[in-house]
């Protein structure tokens, strides 16, 4: 059943998805109510993610035992290659297609995507070259074209992750996010750069390639781990970041020690660790795939954080690097390339800390700049209270109280009378024949006896007494603890009030009517004790006007 409007009614829809255990998309496909557990169970109970692990399992069995000859070594770990990095080109080519990931997420996985093609292409090369000629250290490590594959395929990766967006708005912050990539890369460089580069090599070739081809997936590898960790928008998931980044460190670690491992007889560990290294690089493809597909979110820009220590774990590690060198080798060629990283490492933080006081010297200035402004606003802010606030209690014409304040004043007071307490004393002064001001002289001269009587009022009582203007011409005056009696305080208003007053360049007149009620500690409401000062009021006003009545 429908709306008037054809959409669901929301009941109905909320009724299906607890039938149906979630939530329908807009193109009618079941999606659940929390993705979090289900893609969790989802990778545990993938079977390529399943097999990739007993791979792993296999290859620590079979090459770390030595298991069969070196040739059947050699075979089975250039086919598995070349399988795993067919499927990483598939399975990240699928990824750049998802729609809703953004343009720069798209292209990076498209890069990691060729690659694959790339590694898989060198890995066919090779293998025919193993089928083809005679077995050779060379050719069972790979050989020149098998070396390049990986260059090609790992150099438009880094071009690609070079000239991704990082999803930073500002110049200064475009700023501090590069510093702090060129910090760690800094110190990458330097870790590969030492283990790389061969010792006693004069030729300029052999050192660029060894830089080149042997640090390249290390690098890839850090640089993913850094725009992960610092970028608001990375390409990757956590977990899929984070398994690439280890294929990388894993593969740079076996390229690093390769020349040890061979020293040592250790061919099939270097062969099993390539293959390690490529299962979790594939692994990585899956897993991304796998969490895109449950939530494209996933690869969503988030919040960056405001601050962190990756540049200066960088920098500490490669102090780190320098003394362990230097207590084990001593100065030497080889050691200068840890000598320059450190130098290039520390320059680079020296800037990022300049920029950094001098964003810090802006903030606060704005900081400043800020707080006055709001002092200010809060001054302002104040005075307009103050003023809303003597405007809501006052009259606005004589600047007396008006009947809101007196009726609050009146109910406090009486909750101080008792028998063991002070009197009360309540006047109501009315003014005597006050039309005729405004009818002969105007409202103009009205308004200026109403203003003129509320000064005479208060001549006539203590500051501390309450005088208000209740409306028109009708006025009140509320005394606690009175010492006098109330009749003196009354013929002194009356009185006062008689006088002759000059306005408009007239003279006007006008008498007071003034009706007196005294609370001494009897029970009695503030509704009852004006009811009864108006009504000794009026007495007044009837008995002649010009006089006062207490009651």
């Amino acid at each position: 059943m429908s709306s008037p409007s054809g959409l669901v009614q929301p009941e109905l829809v909320q009724k299906r998805d607890r039938v149906l255990g979630g939530q329908v998309d807009e193109f009618g496909a079941k999606r659940p109510l929390d993705s979090r557990p289900r893609l969790s169970a989802a990778l545990w109970r993938d079977r390529v993610l399943i097999g990739l692990g007993l791979l792993i399992v296999s290859c620590v069995v079979g090459f770390g035992l030595n298991l069969g000859n070196l040739a059947a070594q050699v075979m089975a770990c250039w086919a598995l290659l070349a399988c795993l990095h067919v499927s990483l080109a598939i399975t990240a080519g699928w990824v750049s297609r998802v729609p809703g990931v953004t343009t720069a997420t798209r292209r990076v996985w498209a890069a990691v995507s060729f690659a694959g093609v790339a590694y898989a292409v060198g890995d066919a090369v090779q293998l025919v070259m193993i089928a083809t000629g005679p077995m050779s250290l060379q050719v069972a490590l790979g050989g020149t074209a098998q070396s390049l594959s990986v260059l090609v395929g790992t150099a438009g990766l880094v071009m690609v992750m070079l000239i991704s967006p990082i999803g930073l708005g500002g110049r200064r912050e475009r700023t501090r996010f590069w510093l702090d990539v060129s910090i760690v890369m800094a110190a990458a460089t330097t870790f590969g750069a030492y283990a790389y580069v061969p010792t006693g090599s004069s030729k300029f070739l052999d050192v660029l390639l060894s830089i080149l081809i042997g640090p390249g997936l290390f690098l890839v590898g850090m640089f993913a781990v850094v725009k992960l960790v610092l970028s608001p928008a990375p390409p990757f998931s956590r977990l899929a970041g984070l398994t690439l980044a280890a294929a990388a460190a894993l593969e740079g670690l076996a390229q690093a020690s390769s020349k040890l491992m061979i020293d040592a007889g250790q061919v099939s560990g270097q062969l099993g660790v390539t293959v390690i290294a490529s299962v979790l690089l594939t692994g990585s493809s899956r897993i991304q795939q796998l969490q895109v597909r449950a939530d494209p979110n996933v690869l969503h820009p988030r919040v960056r954080r405001r601050f962190t220590t990756l540049p200066y774990a960088a920098i500490a590690a490669t102090y780190l690097l320098l003394v362990w060198v230097l207590a084990k080798v001593g100065l030497n060629a080889h050691v200068w390339i840890v000598v320059a990283g450190a130098i290039a490492s520390t320059t680079l933080v020296v800037g990022r800390q300049l920029v950094a006081f001098t964003d810090n010297t802006r903030l606060l200035d704005e900081v400043d700049a800020k707080v006055q402004e709001l002092n200010q606003s809060l001054r302002e802010r104040d005075l307009l209270a103050t003023k809303l606030r003597h405007e809501a209690f006052h009259d606005p014409l004589t600047g007396l109280a008006n009947r809101s304040m007196f009726n609050n004043r009146l109910q406090d007071a009486l909750g101080g009378v008792g028998p063991a307490t002070g009197r009360l004393t309540l006047m109501i002064v009315d003014l005597d024949d006050f039309k005729q001001v405004n009818d002969r002289y105007g409202h103009a001269a009205g308004d200026e006896v109403l203003v003129l009587t509320a000064r005479r009022l208060r001549n006539c009582v203590r500051k501390v007494d309450l005088v208000a203007r209740l409306g028109g011409d009708e006025f009140a005056v509320l005394h606690e603890d009175l010492p006098d009696e109330a009749a003196q305080i009354a013929e002194r208003i009356v009185e006062a009030v008689a006088q002759p007053f000059t306005v408009s360049a007239a003279t006007a007149s006008v008498t007071a009517s003034v009706g007196v009620v005294v609370a001494r500690g009897e029970r009695r409401t503030s509704e009852q004790l004006m009811h009864a000062a108006d009504t000794a009021m009026y007495a007044a006003k009837h008995s002649g006007k010009r006089g006062y009545r207490i009651v």
